[in-house]
């Protein structure tokens, strides 16, 4: 089982699995709203095919929409990508149209090519034993921004491949554990844009609550066009 870590989208055979990584917040956000129940989350790249989707679904009921634009949530949609908006109150039994900045986008570059997970800080342990189980080579992907690598996605990435270490690691992947086992790395993370952005916008708790480690035994997965805890059926 090859590891290899990286901050860009690839599509390359060897790897039979991607495991998306955006700490803030998407990753977390998805895991949490699985965790509480919601039957499912629908990914869109953009915001009009989200709300056109939900118009497809009669008188909207069941489907909540869910998503950001640099932060800021669409107009029509009920809640920003907020993991402390996932309760059970507001997604258990709920279907989820899904649109963010990042990782939706860079999902869009892998889906159909790769299996695809995932993975946050929150949840390393439940998607490093996923990975594990498969025997497949793996490429975690450090979603960053348009703008870059974010220190956060690579300590996540990091926080995942950690507990892979009797795999073959690459050295982008040897690069990414030796952040996320830096003491540092959350008070990094903390001077980085995108912490620095979700401050200015009021979402600060948010970050405490993703970059807190090993809470969730989800492993949100894409089986057809829709995600879900691939753990519960591995």
């Amino acid at each position: 089982m090859r590891v290899h870590v990286t901050s860009k989208p690839v599509t390359s055979s060897q790897f039979k699995i991607s495991v998306l990584v955006d700490v803030l917040r998407s990753s977390s956000t998805i895991i949490t709203a699985l965790n509480n129940g919601a039957n499912g989350i629908i990914p869109f790249t953009n915001v009009k095919s989200a709300l056109r989707f939900r118009k497809t679904i009669t008188n909207g009921q069941n489907v909540i929409m869910v998503g950001e634009r640099h932060g800021i949530t669409p107009k029509r949609f009920h809640y920003n990508i907020s993991p402390f908006d996932m309760t059970e109150e507001n997604v258990q039994g709920k279907l989820i149209a899904y649109s963010s900045t990042n990782l939706t986008r860079v999902l869009e570059r892998v889906r159909g090519k790769t299996k695809v997970v995932i993975g946050g800080v929150i949840n390393s342990y439940a998607t490093a034993n996923y990975l594990r189980s498969s025997h497949r080579d793996v490429v975690i992907i450090a979603c960053g921004t348009m703008l870059g690598p974010t220190v956060e996605d690579l300590a996540g990435a990091g926080a995942i491949a950690s507990l892979l270490t009797d795999a073959d690691l690459t050295d982008e992947a040897l690069v990414a554990v030796g952040l996320y086992r830096d003491p540092e790395w959350r008070t990094l993370a903390n001077r980085g844009r995108t912490a620095k952005h979700l401050i200015r916008l009021g979402f600060e708790r948010d970050i405490d609550y993703c970059f807190k480690s090993d809470f969730s035994s989800v492993v949100p997965g894409l089986v057809g066009n829709r995600i879900v805890d691939v753990a519960q059926s591995n």
